[in-house]
């Protein structure tokens, strides 16, 4: 009996047909060949399977079923084209889900050097084979799927979407109509018809359009800094200003006065809150450094739009996750783009989390300030009351706890870089230093032109006072010559006479 879900799979010509474990007590049948696969999602239970989101690449198989994350990689290629209609058969007694999808022939070169590295079904091996996971060039084929949801020969259904959203997942259904536009605050119009899945790659897509090379060029070097402003770069955040205003300490008294308020909801998955929590501070952290903490009229957006947890409604279950989402965000919406200048807002993340939990419980309230008032008052619904209780709340979140936080996501800080962004910034760098390389070898070249001819125009300049002189130097012969044979003429004249 396995502790971990994990996909079963097994090849049978060109067919795959798959075992999806939904509890970690499903028995693992069959012979599993070599393949990669994992699980990633809220630790609660699945509840239900019919609430589903499929999708399909070249090589890869997602599926999100009610609160968890299936990926499996395959080293055959899928036949994504040849698919009309996929049924899911559940096994309600085993907790099993099966299905069966067409892969191509294989090439047989291809096929060979696959084998040669899979033979031995070693992990490691398998790994080496170079087919990285692409959320934008999945293709969602939920629309084709139809589940059986019992062994009774009962009729297959739709699939259908009704996923939860918002602080720990507690919400369901229709969202809240606020009396505003929500397409002007977020990417997601209703979170309830959207997996999760489906809002990462939505993201995700939206990121790598946004992407702008220039303006990442523009502040490689050095901040672009605008006149009259000071370097936030070298600003350091004041953490014990944590002394509340009335406002604030109002708001505060209003979300934490009644003992039901701090009640967390039942099952909740601590991991989910602290990865959400985490994705707000950082966006504060780079508000508060790229303002010299002096909130004007963006930061509500700042705050907001680097927040894939507010601006998505997206669940993270991995800090790691949510530090390359806070990066990449920061490398394309704002207005200081540069990669060291986003490391030292983690950087004050950890700090915050290390010894002021005041300061943290001020910010959020200062946040949540920002956004009342504004169609972003959505997110105060949906998140920051129950983040303020939550951060308050001693019994599920002591100071140890933040402590262990940011201990955990200064191990992941240490272990990110450029290349894990997915934006190609190494090339891009690459790129800009050939560039700079070239800029300084053209610069070059013309100042030895331009001091060549200077030096040419002087040496004409010589000759042409040389010949002057010479010229001078012969008139002035010529004129002597002239007044001697004058004088000579006129003695003589004179000898006639």
């Amino acid at each position: 009996m396995s502790n971990i879900l994990k996909i079963i799979c097994e090849y049978s010509g060109n067919l795959c047909d798959l075992q999806v474990p939904l509890k970690k007590t499903s028995p693992a049948t069959g012979s599993a060949e070599p393949s990669s696969s994992s699980c990633v999602g809220s630790g609660r239970e699945i509840v239900n399977v019919r609430n589903s989101d499929v999708f399909l690449g070249d090589y890869h198989f997602l599926i999100y079923i009610d609160v968890r994350l299936f990926k499996f990689r395959s080293y055959r290629r899928f036949d994504a084209k040849d698919i009309k209609n996929l049924m899911l058969f559940y096994n309600n007694k085993e907790h099993v889900l099966f299905l069966q999808l067409p892969c191509l022939p294989a090439n047989e070169e291809e096929e060979r050097r696959d084998n040669r590295k899979i033979r031995s079904n070693d992990k490691k091996s398998f790994n080496s084979i170079e087919r990285p996971l692409d959320l934008g060039k999945l293709k969602r084929i939920t629309d084709l799927c139809r589940i059986q949801l019992s062994d009774d020969n009962q009729d297959f259904v739709k699939l259908e979407a009704k996923f939860d959203y918002g602080f720990a997942s507690k919400f369901h259904g229709k969202i809240r109509n606020f009396e505003c536009d929500l397409k002007n605050i977020s990417r997601i119009m209703e979170p309830s018809k959207a997996s999760p899945l489906q809002r990462s790659i939505d993201r995700n897509i939206h990121e790598m359009r946004d992407f702008s090379r220039e303006q990442y060029k523009l502040n490689f070097v050095e901040l672009q800094v605008p006149d009259g402003h000071d370097n936030p770069a070298l600003f350091n955040i004041n953490f014990k200003d944590t002394t509340l205003t009335g406002d604030e300490e109002n708001l505060l008294h209003n979300l934490t006065c009644k003992p039901e308020m701090m009640k967390m909801p039942k099952d909740f998955d601590q991991v989910e809150v602290d990865c959400g929590l985490i994705s707000i501070l950082l966006a504060i952290c780079y508000d508060i450094r790229s303002t010299t903490n002096e909130a004007n009229c963006e930061s509500g957006w700042t705050r907001s739009i680097l927040t894939p947890t507010l601006y998505y409604f997206e669940p993270f279950y991995r800090l790691r996750d949510v530090v390359i989402s806070f990066y990449r965000r920061s490398l394309i919406y704002p207005l200081y783009r540069n990669y060291e200048f986003s490391r030292h807002c983690v950087e004050d993340c950890i700090q915050a989390l290390q010894m002021h939990s005041e300061w943290l419980v001020k910010q959020l309230l200062i946040t949540h300030e920002l956004f009342n008032g504004s169609e972003r008052a959505v997110f105060n619904y949906y998140y920051l009351d129950d983040y303020i209780r939550y951060i308050t709340n001693v019994t599920v979140c002591p100071a140890t706890h933040l402590q262990t936080l940011a201990y955990n996501l200064k191990n992941v800080l240490l272990d990110i870089f450029k290349k894990h962004l997915g934006l190609g910034l190494t090339d891009l760098e690459s790129e800009l230093l050939r560039e700079l390389i070239t800029d300084i070898h053209i610069a070059s070249s013309n100042s030895e032109d331009e001091s060549e001819d200077q030096e040419d125009g002087e040496g004409e300049a010589d000759d042409a006072g040389t010949e002057s002189c010479e010229s001078e130097f012969c008139n002035s012969n010529e004129s002597s010559d002239t007044e001697e044979n004058s004088v000579i003429e006129k003695q003589m004249n004179e000898l006639k006479l």
